[in-house]
């Protein structure tokens, strides 16, 4: 047997771990494979929780610390941050330590990076020069309202691998030039840890986040700035917090992701936290308490991809804010509104209302939670070697059509 292929897996804070852990677990539950988790960006923030002590709690392999510290939510602070990340990425890639670099696994034969952050198209970039490929999971999606549509995109060119959600995602990638026989629709990794996870009871998911007096039903929030309109986040956090306020309904809200402008969502949602007894504000629930989070509650409000991808596994009416996740495929169970407090009041009420129940229990267009099998199974037929040559542009095959991959169980 040839030696176990190296691969890294990238992770660059709470939501990303969640969907990578089933993984990587996979991964280092197979002798073809060596695998430990890369971890920067977020996890290294105190406003975000410091989630890599989760990491560390999970048991799991970390191979290198690439801490880029704190850093503002301007476009600046932003920019800035990526400069560090894609410095200390390409040193981890080297096998080289410097300031903010800890290093403590092997350099890899892959890396693999999830999604659109801007931390993960630094990370995509730095393997560039260095010449390590890139497996790229969740491309080809659409998000009309933020910048990260622009990373995805750019990853797609980066990759030399490609996992997607869905066949339109698929065709989608091979437009942009990518051969089809590296495209692989798998369905959203995002599930997978949905269909395994353990929902505790409303009381001990209350007493486990400090939220006394909590009572199912109530609305749950992910509020994100809308990157492509600076101007619009405050006013946006406003008028939903004045909504969900209005409906008489206990609320609990996470915080937002570290994009430009998420300390004016975070200043909004503390004060009303302060102000209102029913109004609870949590900074994360983390990979294990997520699902007993939708579980419990009633409807889920904000611009959060969880509302688009995750919420459908439960049932859960999802109201959607402004154009953040415009352009994105979702099920029945979601509700797109604008951003001004009477469009979300009504949309809140009609995905409360009984008659939107049933509505709402359609099957998940994003899969069966068996996403990350189909990406392991993939790998074990990649020809690592062949990923190091230069990447053809592959012209559009018109019978291209980018189905799920079978698994070899059935």
């Amino acid at each position: 047997m040839s030696d176990p292929r190296r691969i890294a897996v990238a992770t660059f804070g709470r939501s990303d771990f969640s969907i990578l852990r089933p993984l990587v677990r996979l991964l280092l539950a197979r002798p073809e494979f060596e695998t430990g988790f890369w971890v920067g960006g977020a996890h290294f923030e105190q406003i975000s929780g410091r989630t890599v002590t989760d990491i560390e709690a999970s048991g799991l392999p970390i191979w290198a610390r690439i801490d880029g510290g704190e850093h503002d939510r301007s476009g600046l602070g932003t920019a800035d941050m990526m400069a560090s990340q894609l410095a200390g990425f390409a040193a981890a890639a080297s096998g080289i330590e410097r300031p903010g670099v800890r290093l403590s696994g092997p350099t890899p034969d892959l890396v693999i990076v999830l999604g659109d952050r801007f931390e993960a198209v630094a990370a995509g970039l730095a393997m560039v020069p260095v010449g390590v490929p890139v497996a790229h999971i969740s491309g080809g999606s659409v998000t009309e309202g933020a910048i990260d549509d622009v990373f995805r995109h750019c990853l797609t060119k980066v990759a030399a691998l490609h996992f997607c959600d869905l066949p339109r995602f698929a065709r989608r990638i091979h437009l942009m030039g990518e051969p089809p026989e590296r495209i692989f629709t798998t369905g959203a990794l995002g599930l997978d840890a949905f269909r395994t996870s353990e929902v505790h009871g409303v009381a001990q998911f209350a007493a486990q986040f400090g939220l006394a007096g909590l009572r199912p039903g109530y609305v749950l929030g992910t509020l994100h700035p809308e990157s492509r309109r600076p101007d619009a986040t405050l006013p946006m956090a406003e008028a939903l917090v004045e909504a969900v306020l209005s409906t008489g309904l206990q609320a609990v809200f996470t915080y937002p992701n570290a994009d430009p402008g998420s300390d004016q969502i975070i200043e909004v949602l503390e004060a009303a936290n302060a102000a209102h007894d029913d109004l609870y504000c949590v900074r994360g629930f983390g990979a294990d308490w997520f699902p007993s989070a939708m579980a419990h509650a009633g409807v889920m409000v904000g611009n959060s991809s969880g509302g688009i991808i995750e919420a459908a596994s439960f049932g859960l009416p999802v109201v959607d804010i402004g154009d953040r996740q415009k352009g994105r495929e979702h099920g029945p169970n979601v509700l797109h509104c604008r951003r001004d407090r009477a469009a979300i009041l009504a949309a809140i009420h009609e995905a409360t209302a009984p008659d939107f129940a049933d509505r709402a229990q359609a099957a998940n267009i994003y899969g069966d939670g068996r996403g990350a099998e189909r990406v392991i199974a993939a790998l074990l037929d990649v020809d690592f070697d062949a990923l190091l040559e230069p990447k053809r542009f592959a012209e559009p095959d018109p019978d291209f059509v980018g189905d799920v991959q079978e698994l070899p169980c059935g």
